[in-house]
């Protein structure tokens, strides 16, 4: 299994931590989890691919769509929180889940092997987080040049006409 999650692990260090893992599979159009509801797990995609998105004003807001070695829902593990997006399969999709207990399992039978498991899941949210930063920075500018720039404004909304 190749995943950004196991980078620089032996492959009898992800044999381990699979070992905890159950497998689930989704059908085509089928919901993973919806942004709200309760969450307390992450997700590996073995097989297939999923959307993220949000839906503000009954309209759906695709935010990223992910496949074989991609992984959603950490907050689930880490913040043991409700889900800030939803996701949903869309083909037939195989996944490993990965429970906030199981963390604490892993932790505590080998702390070497955790350390460097969350250590692969933070350099990736902190490169999700440095993307975010720059996709705000740029919607800030958008949003300063339509409200400062009368010919921006005009620009922009005669090309973005629906």
């Amino acid at each position: 299994m190749e995943s950004r999650l196991f980078t620089e692990l032996s492959g009898d260090e992800i044999k381990k931590i699979l070992s905890y893992m159950e497998i689930r599979h989704y059908d085509p159009m089928s919901f993973i989890f919806k942004e709200g509801e309760e969450g307390n797990e992450m997700y590996l995609i073995e097989k297939g691919e999923v959307e993220v998105f949000i839906e503000r004003k009954e309209k759906r807001i695709p935010l990223a769509k992910l496949t074989h070695g991609d992984f959603f829902g950490e907050m689930g593990i880490l913040r043991n929180n409700t889900r800030s997006a939803s996701i949903q399969a869309l083909d037939n999709v195989s996944l490993f889940i990965l429970t906030r207990s199981d963390i604490a399992a892993i932790t505590e039978r080998s702390g070497d092997l955790a350390a460097k498991f969350l250590l692969n899941l933070s350099e990736v949210l902190a490169e999700r987080i440095a993307s975010t930063n720059k996709e705000v920075e740029n919607w800030f500018l958008i949003n300063d040049a339509l409200v400062e720039n009368e010919q921006f404004r005009h620009l922009y909304f005669k090309t973005h006409k629906k």
